[in-house]
Parts: structure tokens; sequence; C-alpha cells
């Protein structure tokens, strides 16, 4: 029989199949929950399967075992709901669960790392805790569960197991095991460089040990002889004897002769001996109704609690010396000396710096799913060359404890996982981002994950963005070739929202239901201002956006009541949409108001960074023309622009240079200083990145200890009477506000040294600039630093401290107050101004102010006494050059008219111009390679199908691939290009091979009805997946909504009754009827077919008139392309 205590080859491999595995992050208990919006949606992810119970692993577990084999056994099972566990042959170590389910046999990668074993972004113990989870607990694929384990032809005994033949001492602070000689372990893994990671069967422990240390042990001989209580080759009657000589109290634990594999416990009470069934369960015990992980904590537990009322195990009957040997004895060990010298070489040896194939490894922050915590652990990206021997190409990030450990916390699957960027807005905090593995249909395991810095996050989003869902193949001319897709969203206004039911309203934004941003909670009918949004990295499996409306509880769990959904290919591409879109409720109570959006989605090919070579020479010429003019004419893109131009320059490490001349032409611009600095524009923008990224330290130093305080204590700095709990707080809590302001006046202006000297070299340009603009204004050197230091970075910092990195959790009521009231008086002492009689209250301020007037002088002046631009950064910041510079291409391309225009009295434009007009060129050549890369993909495919595409109605549609695949070939409705084409491909392209390795399977999951009649498959077809729910959207799913207006009274009166008989029938055959009548209708009209609906299957269209393979087909472009004639198909007239 099996034991399960068994895992895979070594750390970072994989088998062949597409699915994912992720893990539950450790419990921080000691720690108060943090705030979450989406709390109440998370399940309880339960799977400690001691509330589970698996059937006996010998009747599911088969060792190793090919596909071809389990799936031979599975059709013999016959049974729905049959499935079997084994090793897979191709990676030895790794395991298979194979399912005979609705749709055939699935293959399901189990990834054993470690002793853990995970699938489907989960993580289990041991096998038989997975095998329990999936029949207990939660479903495989949707709706389906383990029913039927499937026996092998005989039991299979593949642990292995090994004894300990010399003792060791664990290292301190390692995942190294303490042993004695003679201690047994089963294996889990080879760790290479001769480390196993093993589990100690005395003790239970998991950990590594040194394989020079132990040697193989014999199949026949029971683990469990470790233990002296335990006698292998006891006879009932002699176990008797012992007992009765030893006395009242003793005990000892032999085998079962009833029931092999089990256990009895002999204990000697009141002059009489009882004996005790203790079961083996999988890799577990089970006596009394409970289950322990090892035969000693049977033991342990009754010698503290009464196994028999007043009564305890006391005295255990130990084997003597000789036989305490016999079973376990090993060869004599030679040169003891020699293999403890060797195993401290090969200690340093071990760890994740010698790991291979780490790409990249840092800290970062993870959120625990259950108490909302964010815990830093220590991160480590590993990828497997896939041309190596034995390799398979793996991607995963692991996370640990710390650098030291050597068993992770857990891992994510890239190959199955998508990059989902994080708004600020979501967790208050920057530099946030979420993996989500997707592998089954009834699963997606989201990783929430935060960088401590700029540089960290974008270091992370470069390594990773590339490594989540492989693309498509493609050829040498194409491999470099990605795609870019951003979505800017603007909730400009809502309308008519239920405020009763609702009166703590918000709303978030989720791509494909993974909620990317969210807005401010308003109260009791405050109006919703103006909140943008930028979602970079769209992934390629989005088709939608939707935008839920959520009522915030008190005590209670937050609502959602209702959502408005947008389809993203209704969006044209690069274009700027503004309208108000009506909200559906989740409840048929009425009108559910409507929200005003300015919507631009962005889909975009980015070509190899050398062809932007030429508009990156032409951004970085020193007069920075380009740059310029782009400020000037591109106002509508302000955000995404800055952000372009920021990070390229920050990776050519010349932002000093962007930043002074956009200073120097805003404050050229301006005519009055009090206006200086005070809009939104590209250089204040830019600047606000700029000082967010690299001022960390300089915040924490200048004001985390405030800030701690603020958090801590009990006493508020209010002053506002009408947010006071009593009046007489007022002096107590003036006077501990002028505490505050003493204690962070005097950090800040102790701060100076902390601040990037780049920084400092651009306040003190900011100030030689203003002032020979303005020689006799006294103070606006002053204050023109003091508006980016206190305006923009410090006072915003107060005001959002997690925002800016400085805190993890949100601050109470008391001290959120607290905060906005230093912020308030720091603003004002750097705008070197007193309180005034509009706020009374706040003049107990004013003496703090104005002792501190000249001290903030001499600190600005002090912070910009950087005259000459500082050495650069040996480390240059790495990030994506070629995503920004297509994005800058796909701006300028917007905007080229106003760029012509201007060059035509600006002569410095046209390289401007004319390199725009370039790319472009080159981009349509691009293009067309992945065009003919594209048909080249269908005819493969096809050429291996019979029949062939032109008979492509004869096909099934089965998972919809059939029609994902026909509308993947209309271009002529798109102006996206071909990148939106490829990521519908690709989603299809993953359905098809999810669990094919080859043509064949490729074809026989695709075409696996291919026997049934036409009308069969249409109406199943019909059945399942016709998404209409009026007769108009019946007519517009058909024929397109050009052509409904003239379409016949007739057919709509049809449409309508067949309707209201298809949605008033809960049977299969009722709505099969309704099927078979509609389709029946347009078979009578296929002699008009050409004329009438000719626009909705452009038949004429030369896009969709291709060769596969000799032999001419007619491709509809949109839906349901089985209804037509075999004659239009075959291209005929």
């Amino acid at each position: 029989m099996a034991e399960f205590i068994r895992g895979g080859a070594s750390l970072p491999h994989r088998d062949q199949l597409n699915l994912i595995n992720g893990c539950e992050d450790a419990l921080d208990s000691l720690l108060p929950d943090d705030f979450d919006p989406f709390m109440n949606e998370q399940e309880d992810d339960v799977t400690d399967s001691s509330t589970f119970t698996a059937p006996p692993d010998n009747s599911w577990y088969h060792g190793r075992l090919d596909r071809y084999l389990a799936e031979e056994r599975l059709s013999q099972a016959g049974k729905i709901g049959s499935y079997l566990t084994r090793e897979s042959d191709r990676k030895p170590g790794s395991y298979v669960l194979s399912y005979l389910g609705k749709t055939g046999i699935n293959h399901f990668r189990i990834t054993a790392v470690c002793g853990d074993f995970y699938i489907g972004g989960r993580q289990f113990d041991s096998l038989p805790d997975l095998i329990a989870y999936y029949t207990h607990r939660s479903d495989l694929l949707k709706r389906e569960r383990l029913i039927y384990p499937v026996p092998p032809p005989e039991p299979v005994n593949d642990k292995k197991r090994i004894v300990a033949i010399l003792p060791y001492t664990k290292m301190p602070d390692t995942d190294e095991l303490t042993f004695q000689k003679g201690d047994i372990f089963f294996v889990h893994n080879d760790m290479g460089d001769g480390w196993l990671w093993v589990t100690a069967h005395r003790t239970g422990e998991q950990g590594m040990i040194f394989r020079e240390l132990v040697q193989d042990l014999d199949d026949n001989i029971d683990p469990n002889t470790v233990f002296n209580w335990f006698h292998p080759n006891l006879t009932k009657s002699e176990a008797v004897d012992l007992l009765v000589k030893a006395g009242p109290g003793s005990f000892l634990v032999r085998p079962s002769d009833n029931s092999p594999g089990d256990y009895s416990l002999f204990f000697h009470i009141n002059n009489q001996i009882q004996r005790f069934r203790i079961e083996k369960r999988g890799v577990r015990y089970l006596m009394g109704g409970r289950t322990f992980e090892c035969l000693d904590a049977v033991i342990n537990r009754y010698r503290k609690e009464q196994i028999v009322e007043g009564h305890t195990l006391s005295l255990p009957v130990c084997r003597s010396t000789s036989e305490m040997d016999g079973p376990i004895k090993s060869k004599e060990v030679q040169q003891a000396e020699k293999i403890y010298t060797t195993l401290r070489e090969c200690r340093e040896q071990v760890g994740l710096n010698k790991m291979k194939g780490v790409k990249m490894q840092s800290y970062l922050h993870k959120k625990s799913d259950k108490t909302k915590k964010w815990k830093s652990l220590y991160f480590v990206l590993i990828c497997y060359d896939g041309n190596a021997p034995g390799s398979t190409g793996d991607t995963h990030l692991y996370f640990y404890d710390n650098p030291k450990r050597t068993k992770p916390k857990g891992l994510v699957d890239l190959s199955c996982a998508y990059l989902y960027l994080v708004d600020d807005s979501v967790f208050d905090r920057p530099y946030c981002f979420q993996l989500v593995e997707r592998a089954l249909p009834c699963l997606a395991t989201i990783t929430y994950l935060s960088a401590g810095s700029l540089e960290q996050y974008q270091e992370w989003i470069s390594a990773l963005r590339t490594r989540c869902v492989t693309q498509i193949s493609r050829s040498p001319k194409a491999q470099n070739l990605r795609e870019l897709r951003c979505l800017q969203l603007h909730i400009l206004d809502a309308l008519r929202l239920p405020y009763k039911l609702a009166p703590n309203p918000y709303f978030v934004i989720s791509l494909n239901q993974v909620k990317v941003a969210k807005t401010k909670v308003k109260n009791n009918g405050e109006p919703f201002c103006d909140e943008q949004f930028t979602i970079d990295d769209v992934p390629p499996d989005v088709l939608t956006f939707t935008i839920t409306l959520y009522n915030k509880g008190k005590r209670s769990k937050d609502t959602e009541l209702a959502e408005l959904t947008i389809d993203l290919n209704t969006l044209t591409n690069g274009d700027e949409t503004e309208d108000w879109f009506s909200l559906s409720g989740m409840t048929p109570i009425g009108e559910w108001g409507a929200i005003r959006l300015r919507i631009r989605y962005l889909h975009d090919l980015i070509m190899p960074i050398d062809e932007y070579s030429p508009m990156l020479q032409l951004l970085l010429d020193p007069d920075l023309e380009a740059v310029k003019t782009l400020s000037d004419v591109c106002h509508l893109d302000r955000m995404p622009l800055a952000n372009s131009l920021f990070r390229i320059f920050r990776y050519e490490q010349k932002e000093a240079d962007l930043l002074r001349s956009l200073n120097e032409m805003e404050i050229d611009k301006e005519d009055e200083t009090s206006t200086l600095f005070r809009g939104a524009s590209l250089t204040t923008t830019i600047m606000d990145l700029y000082m967010k990224s690299v001022c960390t330290q300089f915040l924490q130093v200048a004001l985390k200890d405030t800030i701690n305080k603020l958090l801590e204590s009990k006493i508020s700095c209010e002053l506002n009477p009408s947010k006071m709990d009593s009046p007489d707080d007022a002096c107590s809590n003036a006077e501990f506000l002028l505490q505050i302001l003493d204690e962070v006046a005097l950090s800040i202006f102790r701060s100076v040294d902390w601040c990037p000297r780049t920084l400092r070299y651009i306040f003190g340009c900011l100030q030689r600039a203003v002032m020979n603009k303005w020689p006799h204004e006294r103070l606006v050197r002053t204050r023109v630093v003091s508006g980016f230091v206190f305006l923009r970075l410090l006072c915003p910092a107060l005001l959002n401290p997690r925002k800016f990195n400085l805190i993890t959790e949100s601050p109470s009521l008391l001290a959120s107050r607290s905060l906005i009231m230093v912020a308030k008086c720091l603003q004002n002492l750097a705008n070197l101004v007193e309180f005034g009689g509009k706020e009374p209250y706040m003049e107990v301020v004013n003496p703090f102010i104005l002792k501190n007037k000249e001290r903030m002088i001499v600190f600005l002046d002090q912070l910009s006494n950087v005259p000459e631009k500082p050495d650069l950064d040996p480390d240059k910041v790495k990030g994506d050059s070629g995503r920004e510079l297509a994005t800058l291409h796909h701006i300028c391309v917007s905007h080229l008219k106003d760029l012509q225009n201007l060059s035509k009295t600006q002569t410095s434009l046209k390289k401007l111009v004319t390199v725009t007009e370039m790319l472009s060129k080159h981009k349509q050549k691009y293009l067309e390679i992945l065009r003919e890369l594209f048909f080249g993909f269908v005819k493969t495919l096809t050429a291996r199908i019979n029949p062939p595409l032109q008979n492509f109605y004869h096909l099934p549609y089965t998972e919809n691939i059939c029609l994902s695949i026909t509308n993947s070939l209309d271009y002529s409705g798109s102006k996206s290009g071909f990148p939106e084409h490829e990521r519908k491909l690709r989603a299809v392209k993953a359905q098809i091979e999810i669990n094919a390795t080859n043509a064949h399977d490729v074809s026989t999951k695709l075409f696996d009805n291919v026997e049934l009649s036409t009308t069969e498959q249409e109406i199943s077809y019909l059945t399942d997946f016709l998404p209409i729910k009026t007769p108009d959207e019946m007519i517009k799913y058909t024929f397109g909504k050009d052509k409904q207006d003239k379409f016949d009274l007739e057919l709509r009166d049809n449409v309508s009754r067949w309707l209201a008989n298809f949605q008033g029938s809960a049977d299969k055959e009722s709505k099969r009827k309704f099927a078979a009548t509609l389709l029946s209708h347009w078979r009578g009209r296929t002699n008009q077919f050409p004329k009438e609906v000719g626009m909705y299957y452009k038949i004429n269209s030369p896009h969709e008139h291709i060769s596969v393979d000799g032999a001419t087909g007619w491709l509809p472009s949109k839906t349901l392309p089985h209804v037509l004639p075999q004659h239009i198909l075959n291209g005929e007239k």
C-alpha cells in the first residue's frame, strides 16, 4: 500500500499539464485584521482535510503510469466521476490526477514541493488530503467532484524510506533536521547537491538531511520500529506474557493479526490485558474517533489523558538492545569524519543563492487572504530553460519566510497566471499588483503583492509581465513583438443612485471580475467627484470591464447592489468616449441610476526596441524640442504622456535635464508668482512622479516618528469646535498639537541630507530661474520650493501615509483628524502665512508659525543648495523602455494632424512628424507578418482536421471554440489591427490545447463529435450558448444592428413567438425544439441569402476569401457560421 508522505523530484519542476499552483499565506494571528474592501466576497479556503476522509490510497494510487494507460483504466471503469492518481512517467516525482468527467478524460498536474502538494491554486499536506478535499469539499470541474476511485490492478508500494547511519545536529535558523542514528525517514524530494527533503517518522517533522548520513531501508521493515515500545515480530501470547511480567500500567504496540496494516495497543489494567485497535488511514492513524499524525502521537496522548476511566499509559515495555539493532542494523560506517567534512562543504551549496534559474529575488509584501494583513516575505522568480535536458521550461514564483529557508511557504505557477496591476485606491498603498492563477473552471486564486519602492515595483512588473500566460508561438521574425493594452477611465458623475439602499456608495472597477480600482466612499448622498484611473497592462484574456456599485457597511459586510459591464470591443481603439451609462441592479426594484464616464482604451503593438531608436534620440535631444511640443499639444493625454516621459528619462538617467527644462519653460510662461506651479500640468505631474519615486527615505526620516506617535496617541489634535467631542478638550488638544508641530518641524529641518541630491539640484535650478525672472520678489525663491516639498510631498504624505508606504494599517478616525491638522499647520508655515479670521480657532498656532518662519526659509535654501548636477548613479533603474516608447508613438499618432500643422511654421518639428510616420509604416509591416503567421496557424490546424475548413459548419460547437476562431478571422470591422484578433485566438488556442500534447490530441479534443448531423450540432449550440433575451437582440445577434430596421415583420413576429416559448420552458427538449424551428426558417431563406444578409456575412470582403490546402473557403465574419449553405462556403456563386 502506498503511503503518501511523498513529494516531487526537485523544487522547481512541473508536469506537462496546464494547471496552476498556489498556496495560502501563513496567518499572523497576533495582528488585527486590516481593511479589505472585498472581504465579503472571500470564501473560506478550508483545506484542513482532517475533517474529510479520502478512500484508502490503494484504491486510487497507481504509482508511475503514463497517460495512455491511465486513460485506458478510466475508460474501462466507464463511470462519470471516476479518477485515479499517478506519478508522472515523463517527470518522476510529479503527480497527475486523471479524471473521467462529462467532457471526457482530463489530466490535472499536481506539483510536489518539499512535502506539500499544489493543485488548482491550493496547497495540501498530502495526496490523501487533496483527494478528500475534491471528494467532499470542492468541485474539481463545474458541478463535478471525485466520486469513484479506480484501483490499480495490484497494490502499489513505491514509498522510499531511509535510515540514519550517523547522528546529526541541525544548524540554527535553517530547514535542517536533528536526528539520531537509527531514525527512519520518508523521502519527498531530492534537493540536489547531496540533500534530501524528508519527514522523520519518529517526530513527524519535515526538513533537510544529508544523503551520506543515511542508507536505504528494507521495504519489509515497519518504520514504527524506531519506537522502542513497538514489537514488530511479537506474537499475541508473547505480548501478554511480557505485560503480565511488567505489571499494571504497562503497554506495548504490535501489528494487528486480524486487520493487516493496522496495529494493536496492548494495555495491562486491573490484572487484565486489554487491546485497542489503531487503524492506519493513509498517512494518519485513527483511534477513539481521533486522528493522529503518527503512531507516537497516539501513545503520547494517552500517556496524558485517560485511555480507560482512571487509567493512562505509564510503563512502556521496550524491546531488548539486540532487537532494537536488528531490524535496522546499518552497515559499518567507514570514514565518518570524511562524511561530516563533505557535509560542511555541501552546506554552503544549499540555499536560494545557489539555485539555478533564479531571475529575480527580493522581499515583497503579500496580503494574507484571511487576516487581511500585509506580511513581508522573500520572493524568488525561477525560470528553467525549456531546452535543457529534462526541463519543461517552468516559471514559478516561490515565496519564503526568509532567504535562509529551503521550503517555500507557497508558489505561483506563472504559466497559468495573469498579471493585473492594482490602483493605489484599492488598498490605499502604492506599488501593488496581483497575480490571478486560472486552472480549474470553478477556481481563480489571487495573490496580492506590494513592492517597497517604484524601482522595485517596475523591476518586478518587467520580470513578471513576459512570463505570465505564454503567448502564441511565433517565427523568429515576430518573436520580439508584444502588445500594449491600457484602459483610462474617468468617472465624472453619478445620478439617481438608490441612496436608501446605498447611503454610503462607492464603485469598484473590475477586469474579468478581478478588482483593480475603487472610488472613494461617499456619505449621506454626497455627490461623486471626478475620479480618474489608468489601468495599464490589461491582460490578454480580458474582454470586458465592469463597474459595480457597493454600499459600505458600518458593521456588516459591504453590499453589492448594481453594475455596468462594457465590452472593450465596442470601444474605438485609442479614441475617447464620453457618455451616460445606466446601471443594472442585482434585483428588479426599478431604476438603479446612471454614471457618466469618459473612457479610452488603447490596444497597440509594441515593436522590437531597436525600431524606436529614432524616437528615443529625438526625445533625448538636449533642446527637448519634441518634449516641449508634446507638452503643448497633448493636453488630453497628460497622464500617460507624463508617465512614459518620466520613465524613459529615468531609465536613461536624464530626469534632471528633463525637469530643469520643463520647469524653466513653465516659469517663462507665467506672469504672476501667485499661480506658479499651482495648476496640473505636464511639468507638475512629472515632478510629483519623481518626488514620490525617490523620496521614500526622506519621508521616513522626516515624518514617520510623528505619524507613529499620532497613531498610538489617544489625545486628539482637533481644534475645530464642531468636530470636538467636548469643548473642554480645546486646551489639551491645542497643547498636544503644538507639541507635535514642534517635533515634526524639527524632524523636517534636520532631514536635509536625506533628500536625494538630484532633487535638491532641481530645486536649486528652480530658485535661480525664478530669481532671474522676478529679482525683486524676496520670497519667491522660498515659495517655489515649498510648493513642491510641502504642497506636493510632505503634506500629502501626512494626509495619506499608507499611500506613501509610511504605514501598513489605515489610521483611526482620531489619528486621521490629527494628521489633517498637522498637515494644515505645516502648509501655512511653508507658505509663511498665519491663520486669519476665517478660522479663529486656528490662531493658537500662529506663534508656532512666527517663530519658525526664518527656520523654514533657511531649511528650503539648504535643501536647494546643490549648484552642480550630481554624478550619475552606477546602478541604472531597470524598466521596459519599449513599452513607454510605444505609448508615446501612439500619442503622437493621435495628435499627428496637430503636429503636421505646427511643423509648417516650426521646422524643428518635422523630425518628430517624420519619425512618427516612419514608425507607423514599420508597425504596419509587422502587422502583415503577424497576419501571415495567423493564417499559417489556421492552415496548420485545419489541415489536420477532417473535414477541412470549407466544411466548417459541420464541426461541433463545444466550448464555443469554432465560433471564436471564426470571429478571430474578421479584420474588416476592427480598427485595432491584428493584436485584437491575436488576443481572441490566444484564448481559443488555450482552450484547444489545455489537455493536448500533439496535433492529434488537438483535433480529437476540438472535433470529437464530428459524426453528429449538422442539425443536431446546430441545435445543441443554440440551446446551450445563444445569448438572447428579446426579439430585437435575436435580430441584432443574427443579422447585425445596421439591418434590423429593414428586417421583415414576419420574421420579427416569429422570433417573438419562438422566444416566448423558449424563455418559458425550463426543460432542455423545449429549447431544442425552438432551436430546430428557428434553424428551419433560416434554411428556408437561403435562396435570398446573398442579397438580404450579405452585409452581415461580408461574403464579398477580400479578407475572408482564403485558400486552405488548395480548397477555397468563404469565412463568415461574425456569429452562427453554421447557417451558411454549403455552396456559399465552397465559394460558389
